[in-house]
């Protein structure tokens, strides 16, 4: 009995061994799928990041031209995927929507080890693609030119800088607008593509003198038609007329250069005249100084200023201006005909009705009287709004905006003008002022300026919001 049992034992190892014979190759070919299979995966990764990386640098090099852009994108895969790379294809076709694309695409030939016993698996391509659209851009620069910008305060840092800054976008696919201000504001360029030449002539020939007109409107309504506007409004309606197609990847942005604080605003007055009936209302830009005087200064808002700090009206001559000084018996004369403003009863106009809720500049409780220190703040105010209305138009893409702060740094109102702008672009750097769930945008200070130093640093904060606005156009 026991004899039995023993021999069916030794039976049953035999069996094993058979068995294990027979699995074994088995085994070992399953071991080294399991090892040809991670070769190609990780040769897939490195494709899949070199195809990307490739992709990102043609994408951001489009501006130099194609040829340039693809050779870049060529050696940028090369470095990321190592030694013995393969030959990427890189093309640039556009979407249904006319927009650029830069297309990256390689194969690496990967020698197996193990199942390369199989003749049809002895080399195994392994392919990635890449695929970049780069959006369409639709960017308002709002640019001031008044007089505290000469004698190299700022003029030819900025008329250097902006030619640069526009020459990094695409002069067909992008559209982009200029507008300046002083004691007024002008559309310089409509917003259209084929913009580098009239802009680039535009900055060159542009006359620095008057005020600091560089708000927006607040809750007044603007009307498309009024080309002299509040220029960050002006700003908001030009990027307003590119529309996105459906799924289309547009951006918007703002790019808005001061060296100063905004200290004009713009409203209309009930003005009677010596031959008016009150019952017409006059457009009138007031403010134009800064910190050291209370006056106010009214002109017309429909012509540009002249070297004197006077207003061209369309004859070529000197429009009437004048200076309210508060508590004096001066008044503001609002026409060449030097008529000072009444209102409807007759009494002299000396106060104006603030946007901006709860006491006046001053402390005392509106309507507000005309002096520097109300309508400066006034003007901040304005400002904010229209920068709150640019970032959360519910309809249309909101609108990042970037802030560039031109200053002497011992100035002494730089540490206000530099929160007041961080406040427009929505910095978050600046948590104070910074409005979560709004478009971040960003506050750069250049404090160099008069100086050697201008120049170079405000071409620098010009690039590097190029930059910024590149990035986002491929994301």
């Amino acid at each position: 009995m026991h004899m039995r049992n023993a021999n069916i034992v030794k039976s049953d190892r035999g069996q094993i061994m058979v068995i294990f014979a027979m699995v074994l190759p088995i085994l070992i070919l399953f071991a080294g799928l399991a090892i040809d299979v991670g070769i190609l995966y990780v040769t897939k990764a490195k494709l899949s990041t070199s195809v990307d990386a490739a992709c990102l640098t043609g994408m951001k090099n489009l501006t130099a031209g194609q040829t340039i852009a693809g050779q870049l994108a060529t050696d940028m895969f090369q470095a990321n995927f190592g030694p013995n790379p393969p030959v990427p294809t890189v093309t640039f076709p556009t979407d249904a929507y006319g927009d650029q694309q830069v297309k990256v695409t390689a194969t690496a030939n990967v020698n197996t080890l193990f199942i390369r016993y199989l003749s049809q698996w002895a080399s195994v391509p392994v392919s990635a693609l890449a695929v970049s659209t780069r959006g369409k851009l639709a960017m308002s620069i709002v640019l001031d030119r008044s007089g505290s910008m000469t004698t190299d305060g700022g003029q030819a840092a900025l008329q250097a800088a902006v030619p640069i800054f526009v020459n990094d976008f695409d002069d067909t696919l992008d559209s982009i607008a200029l507008m300046s201000f002083s004691s007024n504001a002008t559309i310089d360029f409509a917003i259209s593509n084929h913009f580098k030449t009239p802009i680039t002539n535009a900055v060159k020939n542009m006359n620095f003198v008057g005020g600091t007109f560089g708000t927006g409107a607040g809750s007044n309504v603007v009307l498309l038609t009024d080309p002299n506007a509040p220029p960050m409004s002006m700003a908001k309606l030009q990027d307003d007329t590119i529309l996105p197609q459906p799924g289309q990847n547009l951006v918007k942005v703002v790019v808005y250069f001061t060296d100063g604080l905004m200290n004009a605003v713009q409203d209309k007055f009930y003005c009677l005249g010596s031959s008016g009936n009150g019952t017409t209302q006059t457009l009138v830009n007031y403010g134009g100084y800064d910190l050291g005087t209370n006056d106010v200064a009214f002109l017309d808002p429909t012509c540009s200023p002249n070297s004197s700090g006077g207003c061209l009206n369309e004859s070529g001559h000197v429009s009437q201006w004048t200076d309210f000084i508060p508590g004096s018996s001066t008044y503001f004369v609002y026409d060449s005909a030097g008529d000072r403003c009444k209102d409807k009863t007759g009494a002299y106009v000396t106060e104006f009705t603030p946007q901006q809720p709860g006491k006046c500049g001053d402390g005392y409780a509106p309507p507000c009287q005309f002096s520097r220190t109300n309508v400066t703040s006034e003007t901040q105010y304005r400002a904010i709004q229209t920068a709150i209305a640019l970032r959360t138009d519910t309809i249309l893409p909101t609108v990042y905006i970037y802030t560039i702060g031109l200053n002497d740094i011992n100035h002494p109102m730089a540490q206000s003008t530099k929160d007041f702008l961080a406040q427009l672009a929505n910095d978050p750097a600046y948590p104070l002022t910074y409005i979560k769930g709004q478009p971040a945008g960003e506050f750069f200070y250049v404090p160099d300026c008069p100086g050697s130093n201008c120049t170079p640093e405000l071409t620098t904060v010009f690039q590097t919001i190029a930059a910024k606005i590149l990035l986002r156009l491929t994301q």
